[in-house]
């Protein structure tokens, strides 16, 4: 049993280790007339989770590296963001749990200025590094947000953010 233990500490000592994060995340805009999509390859910061439920840390991305293949939505996007003021969006992790298949993280998203709940459903894939593959929807009127408008047309208020992540053991 003592090697058992032994062989064990290790492992547990692995699951509360700080991991330094990089990643991507990806909006999905919708309107009447179709979709499109934004990428941002910028996601970077360090996370700690205690392999049960308990959860820190923080990821940030430069929301000016927005990129829809537009140059004109994005410089529309970067306004509406007021990147400016507020360069960077930002997820503090609180809770990261797994419940069956899915895996979920909670925590609060600070973006222009604010900070609200936001509950991520994903999966976790297990290996060296860890990968996390997840998405979440928010709206432009959560945050107080001007809706854009293309063609005379305004961008519906849900936007779908996808995220990936790569962890890597401190």
């Amino acid at each position: 049993m003592r090697k058992l233990l032994l062989l064990f500490l290790p492992l547990l000592g692995l699951a509360q280790a700080p991991y330094s994060v990089e990643g991507s995340a990806v909006y999905r805009g919708t309107f009447l007339l179709g979709a499109w999509e934004g990428k941002n390859p910028t996601a970077r910061g360090e996370v700690f989770w205690d392999g049960k439920e308990k959860a820190g840390g923080k990821v940030c991305l430069d929301q000016r590296a927005w990129d829809s293949g537009n140059e004109e939505r994005d410089e529309k996007a970067r306004k509406i963001l007021k990147v400016e003021a507020y360069p960077e969006a930002c997820l503090h992790l609180e809770r990261a749990y797994r419940d069956g298949e899915v895996f979920w993280v909670e925590g609060r998203l600070e973006m222009v200025g604010q900070k609200r709940p936001v509950r991520i459903e994903g999966r976790l894939f297990e290996g060296f590094p860890l990968r996390f593959e997840g998405r979440f929807r928010t709206r432009f009127s959560d945050w107080g947000l001007e809706r854009p408008s293309l063609l005379f047309l305004q961008v519906d208020d849900p936007v779908e953010v996808r995220l990936r992540a790569t962890l890597h053991l401190k």
